[in-house]
């Protein structure tokens, strides 16, 4: 019996360090595991984190290499929207076109003319610089009106090596961008309305402004997310409170006849500033012949 318990315990006690034995090495294994892994981990997360560095100094490098190439920083130390801006805030016009696109179809004294009249003076500063192709890019712009905060866009170009943003001089907001300005040509807007003449010292039109006037009606009859605001002038011969009338009324002839074609008149106004906004001297018959106008400014309203 003593021997037959003898060798029953020893098996137990075999059996018991097996058991441990596997306990042991299925610890040390899963304790392998962990460790590989942590390792394998922190191996990852320094390679990401060093790429996350390595991608912040280049865009820190991008950032802060100033040149007139980069519209987010220019040599001056801010982005060129805000150059621009201070130049418009000083009336310092001339400079102030050396940065900006405008359409060929507009002389410098017509753009000058809505710089003066525009009103761009809330605060405005550049979050965020989007690139395009061709050079091209959108400024995402942080806006302070009235202690109200707001998002606008600039849309511009790198032209000779100098960054540029894209004015639009039909509209009431020169430099806002919406993302359809570029669909169809400026020019085409402005030569209608230009062509749209009268009879002398009436505001009555002449019938070769029909197909102007049609045209004017197309279009916003197909940009119904845009209002229009026609604005008379007229030169200075004859008095002031005449000249203001004569405007007035032109303005208002052809947003009758869009009333009157459709448009509905929720969506247009008219005023007259008479002989008091000369785009020209009234010193030849030609610059009175163009001081004689009538403006168009669209404002988006969706």
């Amino acid at each position: 019996m003593e021997k037959s318990s003898t060798k029953t315990s020893s098996i137990l006690v075999l059996s018991s360090i097996c058991i441990d034995m596997r306990t042991l090495l299925n610890t040390i294994a899963i304790f392998s595991f962990l460790l590989l892994y942590s390792c394998e981990n922190n191996i990852a997360s320094k390679e990401k984190n060093e790429n996350r560095e390595e991608s912040e100094v280049n865009d820190a490098k991008s950032i802060k290499k100033a040149s007139w190439r980069n519209p987010f920083m220019t040599p001056m130390g801010v982005d060129i929207s805000r150059i621009i801006r201070g130049y418009y805030l000083v009336g310092d016009f001339d400079k102030m076109l050396q940065f900006v696109i405008y359409p060929e179809c507009y002389e410098s004294e017509e753009i000058i003319h809505l710089l003066r009249k525009s009103n761009w003076g809330y605060e405005i500063k550049a979050n965020n610089l989007i690139w395009q192709n061709d050079s091209a890019f959108i400024l995402n712009i942080k806006t302070t009106k009235q202690q109200t905060i707001g998002e606008e866009q600039y849309f511009g170009k790198i032209v000779n090596d100098t960054a540029k943003l894209i004015l639009f001089p039909e509209k009431m907001d020169l430099f806002p961008y919406f993302g359809d300005e570029l669909s169809q040509s400026p020019c085409v807007l402005k030569e209608n309305i230009d062509n749209v003449e009268f009879y002398y010292n009436k505001a009555l039109f002449l019938p070769k402004s029909q197909t102007s006037l049609e045209k004017i009606f197309s279009f916003l009859n197909k940009n119904r997310d845009y209002e229009a605001c026609f604005i008379g002038h007229t030169s200075d011969e004859g008095d002031a409170a005449y000249n203001l009338k004569l405007s007035i009324e032109r303005a208002k002839a052809i947003y009758s006849y869009l009333v009157k074609k459709g448009i509905s008149k929720d969506r247009l106004t008219y005023e007259g500033r008479g002989l008091s906004e000369p785009l020209y001297s009234n010193t030849t018959e030609l610059n009175k012949a163009k001081n004689r106008r009538v403006e168009i400014k669209l404002t988006r309203v969706n």
